[in-house]
């Protein structure tokens, strides 16, 4: 699901450790929420994934009028739980 504009994004304690783990910043974690390529929901967790153009992945929720993200991946990781898991539970959206 797309981001409204004037939604609140939080990101949480896991997501910037991982943020930080992974040499992203959250300029580019804001971008890729903003701008994805690709959006992927996962009906196990009822959380989206937005992917940017290089394949790094956010995933995020929606808790009201707050948007919340709950971390972030790297290219292969996405890709591993793409192929591992595939339309038994994500759904390409965008």
């Amino acid at each position: 699901m797309i981001i409204p504009e004037k939604a609140k994004i939080i990101i949480s304690k896991h997501a910037k450790e991982r943020i930080a783990e992974r040499k992203m910043s959250e300029k580019e974690i804001l971008n890729i929420l903003i701008n994805p390529v690709q959006i992927v929901y996962d009906s196990w967790n009822d959380v989206y994934i937005a992917v940017s153009i290089e394949g790094k992945a956010v995933v995020y929720a929606f808790r009201g009028s707050r948007v919340e993200v709950l971390t972030v991946l790297g290219k292969r990781e996405y890709e591993t739980l793409l192929s591992k898991f595939g339309g038994k539970r994500y759904k390409v959206i965008l």
